[in-house]
């Protein structure tokens, strides 16, 4: 089941990748109901898992585009710039050890940012998952303390 999973969160981020790439080349309506530069909009996520047992599977994917195709380093992760990345990656080794919470802000204004959250727990164990989502400094996602379980997954994609 988790190969089944993983591998269609991998299809997933692809194919976004593939539309974002098309569709960075064309003119860019502005969303009025968050402001932006002409360059992009600013993103910062909060991610925190606590409690997940060996079973759970979690996954956090955030894709950052520049309106310049060279840009590759746009991300940086608790306030280390990620070099060289246009995606971050977040599963459960990351949230294994004592850092339970990750703060992901852009570096450069982004024209296509997407996000892929998976947190399965296929055993009988429970654990807490919180996500928020800031752009251009509004709150658009703010997901407090959910609990996963078996019955009660957490799986979406958000396109801002």
């Amino acid at each position: 089941m988790k190969k089944t999973v993983f591998k269609n969160l991998i299809t997933a981020i692809a194919c976004f990748m593939l539309l974002a790439g098309f569709s960075s080349c064309s003119k860019k309506d502005n969303d009025e109901s968050s402001p932006s530069s002409p360059d992009g909009r600013t993103a910062k996520f909060t991610v925190t898992v606590t409690n997940a047992p060996e079973s759970a599977y979690i996954s956090f994917v955030m894709v950052g585009l520049t309106n310049n195709t060279t840009d590759a380093t746009v991300w940086k992760v608790n306030g280390v710039v990620q070099n060289n990345e246009k995606t971050v990656s977040l599963g459960k080794n990351n949230f294994s050890g004592n850092t339970k919470t990750y703060v992901i802000e852009s570096i450069k204004p982004l024209s296509n940012i997407s996000v892929g959250v998976q947190c399965l727990s296929p055993g009988t164990a429970s654990y807490n998952i919180s996500y928020k989502a800031e752009i251009n400094g509004v709150v658009k996602a703010d997901n407090k303390d959910v609990t996963v379980t078996a019955n009660s997954d957490f799986t979406h994609d958000y396109t801002y």
